[in-house]
């Protein structure tokens, strides 16, 4: 008979930020290159050697670094996936990230 266990997945911390029309040029030069259309509207065509499930990033995307590694979400499942790290969800991240594997 097969027996189950809860588990609860290790939690990990990203740095995040949220791709403007200000900033979307420099956030170009780390995953692809700049597309505009015809009425002036800028996104970013990423290199799929990157993220290869992802055709194209647009303002209001958010992009996380962990390391070297680099990744975009829509604004949707960034917040579905991500909470702003507080002193309390800390805590319990480091808790988490010591436990014996």
């Amino acid at each position: 008979m097969l027996v189950f266990k809860d588990f609860v997945r290790k939690p990990f911390v990203v740095e995040a930020v949220e791709i403007t029309a200000e900033n979307i040029e420099e956030i170009a030069k780390i995953i692809g290159e700049i597309e505009e259309k015809e009425d002036g509207t800028k996104s970013i065509k990423v290199d799929r050697r990157l993220m290869p499930n992802l055709f194209r990033v647009e303002i209001g995307f958010y992009m996380t670094r962990m390391g070297d590694h680099v990744r975009c979400y829509n604004r949707k499942v960034f917040f579905r996936q991500f909470a702003t790290l507080t002193p309390e969800i800390k805590t319990w991240v480091d808790f988490m990230t010591k436990a014996k594997s």
